[in-house]
């Protein structure tokens, strides 16, 4: 009896030592070893089925609930799924047709609201260069924004007008006609830029009709656009009565004079192809129908039910517009290259699924071997387009055939395979009406002919991903935002939509978004690998301080860029005999009259700022935000002895944050180890820590001291350094073209001036992590 009174206190004791266990290990720390898991400790699945219950209850009381199960790979990509997230990451930001296309070739960045191809993941300058050059480079532009305006022809030019100044206007007679395509910098009615937008008319000889325009305006510019017209127009918004999540739909305004606008940013998309084998590389995607086999004697085709197709060439004017666009189709197959083709031509087609002629593999349009053939003129018929009526983008977008339609049609073939495709018969083939705009890239002495040339193709926006898969089995390269900058520098057209000015909202907007970004990755490094701006005398190194810089040479402080051409020709003209003076006064001494501009018009321009192009002489690439400075006499003496003379070499300066930025920094050390062992020592006597010990606001304000001393505000640009700053490079770097490093900026006006009048032409250029100043010569750039 004895023994067994003595085991029960046992059992009793082991029972109580279970449910009252004094050690301080988890139960996943007490398996042996070959058991543990380094996971168990956040995934209870790891443990025995006998001990994880206990171990998730000290999960929970530990105050780390166990995660549940990542779904697999394989669940989350089925079709439903995929759908429903693609569905839910459009939600921020709007995808572009080829977004997925894109994403696993590109990197991509959010901007303008749009999730867009920043740069290819294959990278390499050198071949998208080449590609410009000899090839083709597709990019696709969608986010491109185009507004229609319907109303009566002759006031919704006077209305437009209103927001034109100096130049060809929305009424210019060389548009009207709707065979070209317009740019020009569109102003609000208080007279500030806001940029540059293309436009075109549809195509119509009575000016007292109804008439409609394209705008086509950049993300950037597109919510001041729209305001100032909604102002202009006076529009009223239509909302139509559908689901609030409905966001791809276009947007309605009208007013009381018969005015209508639509927004057709989710209805139409754009490619641009640059490039010598632009023209081949379309014509070889594109096939046009053949519309005598189609049709009967009264220009009918048989079919019973009417497409569009049917309907639209029932008029004889479409009819007639058909067959010469069919002649300018095949004349664009024996062309060298688009800049053969009018400046700006607008040309509408009626084109066959590509799908349909798709070759067996990826491989490059061979060039025709005929003569080429300039074409001078196109007749205002060839821009007849089915493009422009709703209901035929309505009807073409829902008769767009699947993939997986167009493989089944191939797989009930004899012979299955794509070979077959040319022998289909053309009644069960998509019609899809486009239009192709021409561009003529840049027409400077000193690049090639035609260079960046290139055209624009506009299409329905279901048909976007088709038609693009089939440009990429030509082997165009792709592009991104990164490519269409870098052509830029080459070909230094800079009136463009996706080139803002300083004078612009755009640009403010852009130039700060950039400086955080970049102040941001300046902090990411650690301090000893960061450069010091202020030894390097950079007063603002990622900004340019357009504002001080007029106000340091004018005392003005309205930031405006010269965009008016007589001046803007003057100032060329005098810049370029600078450069003739110079070379015969290095051969003969005689000193003429100095060059100057009127003085009337000196004065109104003065506070200016003028877009330049600066080229180094010799050794060295001009980086973004470098400084353009005036040299000094002694600079030009050595300049003209020795062409290859390097350029001057700025003095280091002072730092007078230096010490106390140390200071500082060893006063928040002591701190830190205060506070930490004040918590200790809290912790250990279990006292509740008090904000006393919270070091977290005074970190946060050391850091942001810390970083103004290391970027201290600017408070000064035109005496920042050795030598007077005039300006700034906006975009710098070499120049496969020419072989040479070579960027564009703006410059203010006056002491331009004095520089003509000084008959010199040099300025120096020195970038902001660097000393040593570089010679380069000073060219005006036009804007308009």
């Amino acid at each position: 009896m004895d023994l067994i009174l003595a085991r029960a206190r046992e059992v009793v004791t082991l029972n109580h030592a279970i449910s009252n266990p004094k050690s301080t290990k988890l139960i996943f720390q007490k398996l042996p070893i070959h058991m543990r898991r380094r996971a168990m400790s956040h995934n209870p699945k790891r443990m025995p089925i006998k001990l994880r219950d206990a171990h998730i209850r000290q999960m929970q009381k530990s105050g780390l609930p166990p995660k549940s199960k990542r779904p697999s790979r394989k669940y989350r990509r089925r079709p439903n799924n995929l759908l429903n997230e693609y569905n839910r990451r459009q939600c921020s930001k709007v995808w572009l047709k080829t977004h997925i296309w894109h994403a696993k070739r590109f990197h991509m960045i959010e901007k303008w609201g749009y999730k867009i191809a920043h740069y290819n993941n294959s990278r390499g300058y050198r071949a998208n260069y080449k590609a410009i050059t000899k090839d083709c480079m597709i990019q696709d532009i969608s986010y491109y924004n185009c507004v229609e305006i319907i109303g009566p022809g002759d006031k919704l030019i006077e209305i437009l007008k209103t927001h034109c100044k100096d130049g060809l206007t929305f009424g210019a007679k060389y548009y009207l006609k709707g065979d070209r395509q317009g740019s020009l910098t569109f102003y609000k009615k208080n007279g500030n830029p806001i940029g540059v937008v293309n436009f075109f008319y549809r195509p119509n000889t009575n000016l007292s009709e109804f008439r409609t325009i394209w705008i086509w305006i950049h993300p950037a510019l597109y919510n001041e656009v729209i305001e100032e017209l909604i102002l202009s127009f006076e529009f009223i918004e239509v909302k139509p009565q559908l689901s609030s999540n409905d966001k791809f739909k276009n947007k309605f305004y009208h007013n009381n004079c018969d005015f209508k606008m639509q927004i057709l940013t989710h209805s139409l998309n754009r490619f641009r192809l640059y490039g010598h084998m632009s023209s081949a590389v379309l014509t070889d995607t594109l096939r046009l129908p053949k519309l005598n086999e189609n049709t009967n004697e009264n220009g009918m085709e048989t079919d019973a039910e009417e497409s569009w197709y049917d309907k639209w060439y029932k008029e004889s004017s479409n009819i007639k517009s058909f067959t010469m666009q069919r002649d300018i189709f095949n004349n664009i197959k024996t062309l060298d290259s688009p800049s053969q083709l009018p400046r700006h031509c607008v040309i509408g087609l009626t084109v066959l699924d590509p799908r349909f002629y798709c070759p067996p593999k990826k491989s490059k349009p061979q060039q025709n071997s005929t003569c080429p053939k300039q074409i001078y003129t196109l007749d205002s018929l060839a821009s007849f387009s089915g493009l422009w009526e709703t209901s035929v983008r309505d009807e073409v977008e829902l008769n767009c055939k699947t993939t997986k339609e167009i493989n089944d049609i191939r797989s009930g073939n004899l012979v299955p395979g794509v070979g077959n495709d040319s022998e289909y018969d053309e009644k069960i083939i998509s019609k899809i009406p486009v239009i192709l705009i021409q561009f003529p890239g840049t027409s400077s002495s000193d690049k090639s002919s035609g260079f960046t040339s290139g055209l624009d193709i506009i299409l329905p926006a279901k048909w976007g991903l088709p038609f693009w898969l089939s440009f990429m089995y030509r082997c165009p390269r792709p592009g991104g935002l990164n490519e269409s900058r870098s052509m830029f520098l080459e070909n230094l057209l800079i009136n463009s939509p996706e080139i803002n000015h300083p004078d612009t909202l755009a640009y403010a907007c852009e130039a700060e978004e950039i400086k955080k970004q970049l102040i941001e990755k300046y902090f990411r490094y650690p301090p000893n690998r960061r450069v010091n701006f202020i030894k390097y005398a950079i007063s603002s190194p990622f900004y340019c301080e357009w504002k001080m810089l007029v106000k340091e040479w004018t005392n003005e402080e309205i930031v405006s860029v010269l965009r008016d051409r007589n001046s803007i020709l003057s100032l060329t003209t005098l810049l370029n005999d600078c450069t003739i003076n110079n070379k015969r006064n290095m051969k003969r001494e005689n000193i003429n009259k100095p060059l100057s501009i009127d003085d009337e018009i000196g004065f109104k321009i003065k506070s200016l700022l003028t877009a330049v192009k600066v080229t180094i002489v010799g050794k060295g690439n001009p980086k973004d935000f470098a400084l353009i400075c005036l040299p000094t006499d002694e600079d030009l003496i050595k300049f003209n002895k020795n062409k290859k003379w390097g350029g001057p070499i700025q003095k280091c300066k002072f730092n007078v944050f230096e010490a106390k930025r140390k200071i500082l920094k060893e006063q928040h050390e002591v701190f830190l180890k205060r506070a930490m062992r004040q918590r200790k020592n809290a912790r250990k006597s279990c006292k509740e820590i008090t904000s006393n010990f919270d070091s977290t606001t005074i970190v946060t304000e050391h850091a942001k001291t810390m970083k103004n001393l290391y970027l201290p505000e600017c408070t000064g640009v035109r005496e920042s350094c050795d030598r007077q700053v005039i300006g700034y490079v906006v975009q710098g770097g070499f120049s496969c073209s020419e072989a040479r490093g070579i960027g564009w900026g703006y410059v203010v006006i006056a002491p331009l001036l004095d520089m003509i009048g000084n008959k010199n032409n040099i300025v120096l250029v020195r970038n902001t992590k660097s000393r040593q100043y570089r010679c380069a010569k000073l060219q005006i750039l036009p804007i308009t």
